[in-house]
């Protein structure tokens, strides 16, 4: 630049001061101006790119409800779980088919015969599961079950909090805690039928009660108290007092007051060194009131409102069957509770069970026996006055697999093969053997419910988890009723036309469950 004249070269001169060094560059042409239609069409394509993002983004979120939610087919059903596990959700039942085929003695009337046949033994649907992680829930409906109102089908029907684990409370109807076998699901019992103790001291009453409980466990124990009255429907067992045939659905008239009793049940494993090698040790203790609305005092007043028969009583009474098509009862007491004007009447006030229990595994093998008595109080009853049974049985796998417990319940669970049945590749399943022999006396000063003895053989074959066929086995050793002959009278049993009878029974079930 020229220090006078403020001129610029582009070289240096005299007078000329450098100012620095020059790059040259081209000038950019103008961008030509958008036309209103290019315009939207760049609208219409960013709208579309919206439009993609927002749907990849549903389908990214779709993708990951899908992966939170697990679905199974596991010990209660089919099972829906949220990947936080506050929510579950298991469908299932059950559907057990039955076959009977006897051997009656020579000469026996048709009245007193066991019969053949073949039907649904159970057949139960149910739903189960978890609210927020800490309320469980179930409700359960066998087609087959009762008679009466539909209600009689309902077993269980519960809500349970588990928010203080492993601590619980249930509130609704479930099955008394009472006895190994009976706390055993049906659809894992080693035989067909259950014993005759257990049959006629839980089973026949009804043992699916309305009420309270609480309950906890741990590695090696469980407890379990129960505070229960009656059944929701009435199905004609013994335990529902209601003189309606909706039972406690609809409770009125003269049926006065439902029975209540307490229900208690310990386990123990002093033998735990693995789930194929335990010792299980557990006792049940049960006190229950009896309701004689219907045949007391009352009973007059009830007949005149049109609810009671005063000849003939509806009341508590012990009973079995001995076999699974024709459950016709073979150990009988009768009502015990007499009609008003009856000869020294016999009026049953209440009544406790208490109940031994002795388990164990050692790989294949497996043991499991019981000991259950029954003790009778009120006017004309005294202490000679207890019903009592027992039952002891093996089993054995053939296959090699061992019994399955559930510690949380103190029970036997569900049998899983080693091998699945599979023609295909080579699976037969699991193969078991059992024996049995159980025992039951119901032959008192005052009752005259018959003694009987029984064995049973048994094969159970497990074509998987879910499915599995049973053939039993069994031959009555010893059936004898006897005339109680106390003064005032007698009463005679309801057995009595099957005493003195020994047939061999032959059962067999097909069972799925699922």
């Amino acid at each position: 630049m020229d220090t006078k004249t403020k001129q610029l070269y582009a070289e240096p001169g005299p007078g000329r001061q450098k100012m620095g060094s020059f790059v040259q560059v081209d000038e950019a042409a103008p961008k030509p101006a958008a036309k209103a239609g290019d315009t939207d069409e760049i609208a219409a394509v960013r709208e579309d790119l919206a439009l993609k993002t927002n749907e990849i983004k549903a389908l990214q979120e779709h993708m990951t409800e899908t992966e939170a939610v697990k679905v199974k087919l596991g010990d209660k059903g089919l099972e829906i779980e949220s990947s936080d596990k506050n929510f579950k959700m298991a469908m299932g039942g059950r559907l057990q088919l039955d076959g009977q085929f006897n051997e009656n003695d020579h000469n026996i009337p048709q009245n007193a015969r066991l019969n053949n046949g073949a039907g649904v033994r159970r057949g139960r649907y149910h739903m189960e599961g978890t609210l927020y992680k800490d309320y469980d829930f179930k409700f359960e409906y066998d087609f087959v079950r009762g008679n009466g109102s539909t209600a009689a089908g309902i077993t269980d029907a519960w809500a349970e909090y588990t928010g203080f684990k492993p601590f619980s409370v249930t509130v609704g109807q479930f099955k008394e805690p009472f006895s190994l076998e009976s706390v055993t699901s049906n659809r894992f019992l080693t035989f067909v039928e259950r014993s005759l103790p257990n049959n006629a001291f839980i089973e026949f009453a009804n043992p699916y009660l309305l009420g309270i409980s609480g309950q906890s466990f741990g590695e090696r124990w469980t407890a379990r108290a129960a505070l229960q009255a009656e059944p929701i429907g009435g199905g004609g067992y013994n335990n529902n007092s209601s003189l309606n045939n909706q039972g406690n659905a609809n409770r009125n008239g003269p049926s006065g007051n439902p029975t209540y009793g307490v229900t208690g049940r310990a386990t123990f494993l002093p033998i735990f060194n693995s789930k194929t090698e335990l010792l299980h040790i557990g006792a049940s203790g049960s006190y229950r009131t009896v309701n004689n609305t219907n045949n007391g005092a009352n009973a007059a007043t009830a007949a005149a409102t049109g609810g009671a028969n005063t000849t003939s009583p509806t009341g508590l009474a012990f009973a079995s069957q001995v076999s699974d098509v024709d459950r016709s009862n073979w150990a009988n007491t009768g009502i015990l509770t007499d009609t008003l004007g009856t000869p020294n009447r016999r009026v049953l006030k209440d009544y406790y069970r208490v109940g031994a229990e002795l388990a164990g595994i050692h790989g294949p093998l497996s043991f499991q026996s019981e000991y259950i008595r029954t003790q009778l109080n009120g006017t004309t009853y005294d202490s000679s006055d207890h019903l009592d049974g027992y039952y002891v049985y093996a089993t054995y796998f053939l296959t090699g697999e061992s019994r399955t417990y559930d510690a949380k319940k103190g029970a036997f669970g569900r049998q899983k093969p080693n091998r699945n049945f599979d023609l295909k590749n080579g699976g037969w399943g699991a193969w078991e053997v059992a024996s049995r022999f159980d025992a039951l006396d119901m032959n008192t000063a005052h009752v005259n419910g018959g003694r009987l003895q029984s064995g049973t053989l048994a094969l159970n074959w497990y074509l998987n988890p879910h499915v599995r066929v049973m053939l039993d086995y069994s031959h009555i050793f010893s059936n004898k009723t006897i005339n109680t002959g106390f003064v005032g009278g007698t009463r005679g049993s309801l057995a009595s036309n099957t005493s003195g009878q020994n047939p061999d029974i032959f059962m067999v079930r097909t069972q799925l469950d699922w």
